[in-house]
């Protein structure tokens, strides 16, 4: 049995182990075991689930279109103010996975493929057989293009507009949902005289051109999304994060390239920040993710990276995230490389579109404008060129939320809104008393939510080795912190009455 002072230096002694020990291990060995694990279980490694999810997306995402219906369409056509209610949603659940063309070390090559199914119960009480009122995309997409093209041919369009257009042959019209969205509206179907040249000038133009399909009788059927449905996309080379977890699913080169092709290059022979890509396919992020990093992604359907930056801290279903949005500058165009200077509407002197508004020709092959939902951040006068806009940061922002340890995306909502303007054509006589303006056709939420299966299996494995390192390992500390405290107390206390005694640390240690 020890004696009062040598106890004294045992329980010191030991309590001094027992917290470096504890520190040493809470706060330099198990965080490093469990971000060695993060690492291992984010980087697209060979027969790991990580991989498998890679390939085949396990959660299933949600496409959804709102349609603006346009309610006042004989007025508009003799220049009124357009006044338009959002109708939807129409859902579609998208399986998704990545078709792998090519395995090396480091580096993944890929194609996406998506197949698209209507969900009617999700977009209830909406069906595809909804009619909807809204400016003729087919019309004004060819009709720009050919005002460009063939400008001397368009007072001779404008005697063969029905043999290029047939019913749908007025600016404004009323489609069925599902052929507008998905299964196609006709057009060049039985074309003469004239509209049998433009017919053959759309031909020709179709590998350029997203939204329109070549039939085996000649015709051409336009629709919004088809080209998105039971296709391969371009072809994606990207890192697999074995060398460098932060490269994990960083594009490489998308289309074969290293950079877009569609935006203004404003210096010769450099590439401009509008044609870089920088980030994922939205589909998979870098682990450890910090406040003050944005987060970068590419969007195909609107041929640029999208910038998200952090706004605030957020939970989903018990799960702590962190919430990155887009903001005003996303389509403020500061360095002018998105100025294409060919779409004719409502523009700035130098011909760009005003803020919060992106041309889209050379990235769809029609005189389409891109926008926020609801003009979100845009121009008052775009803002307030139609009745019926209400735009809403939370409803209508780009937005993804992610879990910063891992960088698995909690949930995530691609949104972005497509427009035309609406404007006399130069020779069409049904277009001549349109007010110039830019009009909303639809806009789209491509989003998911992760399931209650993936939220369980982040909570059991990740949560809880990080709530040991934030709760357990403080309580040791502290616990043996006072055992440490104890044995110097009981030193000093012998030692006073020593002192106090007049005699030194006896040698017996009694």
């Amino acid at each position: 049995m020890c004696g009062p002072y040598s106890c004294g230096i045992v329980v010191t002694a030991v309590g001094a182990a027992l917290v470096f020990i504890t520190a040493f291990g809470g706060f330099v060995l198990v965080p490093g075991i469990v971000e060695n694990t993060i690492i291992d279980t984010v980087a697209l490694k060979d027969d790991t689930e990580q991989f498998e999810r890679f390939e085949v997306v396990p959660v299933a995402l949600n496409f959804t279109v709102r349609l603006f219906n346009l309610t006042n369409p004989d007025e508009v056509l003799h220049g009124a103010v357009p006044i338009v209610n959002e109708v939807g949603p129409y859902i579609y659940t998208m399986a998704q996975k990545r078709v792998l063309e090519r395995i090396e070390e480091d580096k993944l090559t890929y194609h996406i493929w998506n197949d698209m199914q209507f969900d009617p119960v999700g977009s209830y009480p909406h069906t595809e057989d909804d009619l909807i009122t809204m400016p003729n995309v087919p019309y004004h997409a060819v009709l720009g293009t050919t005002e460009s093209t063939v400008p001397n041919l368009m007072w001779a369009i404008n005697s063969g507009i029905n043999g290029i257009f047939g019913e749908y042959d007025q600016p404004v019209a009323t489609f069925r949902v599902g052929d507008i969205l998905f299964k196609g509206v006709p057009i060049c179907k039985d074309p003469i005289a004239v509209s049998g040249v433009v017919c053959t000038v759309i031909r020709s133009m179709l590998p350029d051109i997203k939204n329109m399909v070549l039939e085996n009788d000649g015709s051409i059927l336009f629709s919004l999304f088809a080209y998105k449905n039971m296709t391969e996309s371009y072809r994606y080379e990207v890192y697999r994060g074995i060398n460098n977890i932060s490269d994990v699913g960083r594009i490489i080169r998308y289309d074969n390239l290293s950079y877009f092709k569609y935006w203004v290059n404003t210096n010769p022979g450099q590439i401009s920040s509008c044609n870089k890509i920088n980030g994922t396919d939205s589909g998979i992020y870098m682990p450890f993710i910090s406040r003050d990093q944005p987060i970068e992604a590419i969007n195909p359907d609107i041929c640029r990276s999208i910038r998200l930056n952090y706004v605030r801290d957020m939970e989903y279903e018990g799960v702590p995230g962190y919430r990155f949005t887009t903001d005003e500058s996303m389509y403020a165009d500061d360095y002018g490389c998105y100025c294409l200077n060919v779409t004719k509407g409502i523009t700035r002197q130098n011909g760009c579109l005003l803020k919060g508004a992106c041309e889209l020709f050379t990235c769809v092959g029609a005189y389409l404008v891109l926008s926020n939902p609801h003009f979100l951040f845009a121009d008052e006068i775009y803002q307030n060129s139609v009745i019926g806009n209400t735009p809403d940061i939370e409803k209508h922002v780009p937005f993804v939320e992610v879990e910063p340890h891992t960088g698995i995306v909690l949930r995530g909502g691609k949104r972005a809104q497509f427009n035309v303007f609406l404007r006399p054509i130069r020779g069409i006589t049904a277009t001549q008393n349109f007010r110039t303006t830019l009009i909303p056709l639809f806009w789209v939420d491509e989003g998911m939510s992760l399931t209650e299966e993936f939220v369980d299996q982040i909570k059991n494995e990740l949560l809880f080795a990080l709530k040991l390192i934030d709760i357990v390992i403080p309580i040791l500390l502290s616990v043996f912190s006072i055992i440490l405290v104890a044995g110097i107390v009981v030193i000093a206390k012998r030692k006073l009455r020593n002192n106090a005694s007049g005699s030194d640390i006896p040698s017996s240690f009694k």
